[in-house]
């Protein structure tokens, strides 16, 4: 298996491995980013409802961190974005100190 990307949502997993040697990711510790003075507001439009890797381009300049505005969102399929939904989107420099390593 290759070295995860420190912003994979899957950094913090458990790895196991099946009885044919091939590897897959358990469950992760759920991400504890509460409420910060520093988080800011998004509220989804019609143009970006179905692209929450657009909506981390734009606070983070990384797509790969979508799940982190998914999760603290408590969102389970960020394809189903309500237009007028705001979303609560954490600093990026707090995302680089506490999440991504």
């Amino acid at each position: 298996m290759s070295k995860l990307d420190s912003t994979s949502r899957y950094n913090y997993s458990t790895l196991y491995l099946d009885k044919n040697n091939g590897d897959f990711f358990g469950t992760r510790q759920a991400l504890r980013l509460r409420p910060h003075k520093t988080d800011l507001f998004h509220q989804v439009t019609d143009a970006d409802k179905r692209r929450i890797d657009l909506i981390a381009y734009k606070y983070y300049k990384d797509v790969r961190l979508w799940w982190i505005i998914a999760e603290v969102n408590n969102i389970s399929n960020p394809l189903e974005l309500q237009t007028g939904l705001i979303l609560r989107v954490p600093s990026y420099e707090r995302v680089m100190l506490e999440v991504v390593n």
